[in-house]
């Protein structure tokens, strides 16, 4: 086509995830015993005429205070932007935008130092 090689959308999608600064893992894909930070998505698809899917992300700390957790959370926020982010794909294009609510702290029971921030994303796959 134009000389560039696309992703395929799982490909871009785990690309875009890990580029936050923390391991990315799709939820069903973590590793046992995964060191913490990290970063874990659903992997949902679309094509163009199917309209928007969800992606939740969570974002997994163990820290006391919750300045670091947030921080992450507006940094993925900031990179959504208001009118959303565009992956490249094959075939296409993955829209990402911001869900409502965006992002929510979950307590875990087990751990009170491990920080979770539960993020609603929307795509819409502007593919073939």
């Amino acid at each position: 086509k134009d000389g560039v090689a696309y992703m395929s959308k799982a490909s871009a999608l785990h690309t875009w995830f890990g580029s936050f600064g923390l391991t990315a893992y799709e939820e069903t894909n973590v590793k046992a015993n995964a060191p913490l930070p990290y970063l874990t998505y659903t992997y949902a698809t679309g094509d163009s005429d199917g309209g928007e899917v969800s992606i939740v992300v969570n974002i997994w700390y163990r820290t006391e205070n919750n300045t670091t957790p947030n921080a992450k959370a507006e940094q993925i926020y900031t990179a959504v932007g208001r009118g959303g982010v565009m992956i490249p794909v094959e075939g296409g294009a993955i829209w990402i935008k911001r869900g409502s609510p965006f992002c929510q702290a979950i307590a875990e029971p087990s751990d009170a130092n491990i920080r979770r921030r539960y993020i609603n994303l929307t795509a819409e796959f502007l593919t073939a």
